[in-house]
């Protein structure tokens, strides 16, 4: 029973693909493969962290959750209409649930590589920026390692920040045991923007 961690589907998302360059020629096409990719790694009794940003569609959460294997997680994200804070649990925690979430948070910790680290849908906030979207939903980096999403293509590993976003890992769950290596050879140096968030127009339709 492997442990795998990933982000940031944007399952129908159309405008997803040309902002973030990803290689599919239609949304069909991107459902289709990455749930492909998806199961292609994830075996039915694996465990699976996801750490946000599933579908934009709700009613597409319970029409893709199910075709995907292992047990899921949510660590939600801002396009998650779940999410405790930021979105409306009220009305969609449940129906996230039912589609087959076994758990809803904010955030998790766990050992990895002996060094605890959080797992959060943000980037670590930049302290500097307060007017930074979200940034009082973001973490405040007190030197440990995190597994996160929201930035997609823009980096992959800052300093002790790992980004899960399904762009810069072929799509696929990354493995626990990928992550650990990664915690184990140190920091990486920072990317050059540690506050990116994308233009709003990539949110539409």
């Amino acid at each position: 029973m492997a442990i795998w961690f990933t982000s940031d589907h944007h399952f129908g998302h159309a405008n997803i693909i040309k902002y973030t360059e990803r290689p599919f020629n239609s949304v069909g096409h991107m459902n289709a493969s990455m749930i492909g990719s998806w199961n292609g790694v994830v075996a039915p009794d694996d465990t699976v962290y996801y750490l946000g940003d599933f579908a934009m569609q709700p009613h597409l959460v319970a029409e893709i959750l199910p075709q995907l294997n292992g047990k899921k997680l949510l660590i939600a994200g801002n396009h998650d209409r779940c999410h405790p804070k930021i979105g409306s649990p009220s009305k969609w925690l449940q129906a996230y649930l039912d589609a087959g979430f076994d758990s809803v948070e904010i955030e998790v910790q766990m050992e990895i590589a002996g060094e605890m680290v959080l797992l959060h849908h943000f980037p670590y906030r930049a302290e500097t920026e307060p007017k930074q979207k979200y940034y009082g939903q973001r973490p405040v980096d007190t030197g440990g390692w995190l597994i996160h999403g929201h930035v997609h293509n823009r980096w992959k590993l800052s300093g002790r920040q790992i980004n899960v976003s399904v762009e810069n890992w072929n799509f696929e769950p990354v493995g626990l045991d990928t992550i650990a290596d990664i915690i184990e050879a140190g920091p990486q140096p920072d990317a050059e923007t540690r506050s990116y968030d994308w233009h709003p127009s990539v949110f539409s339709a």
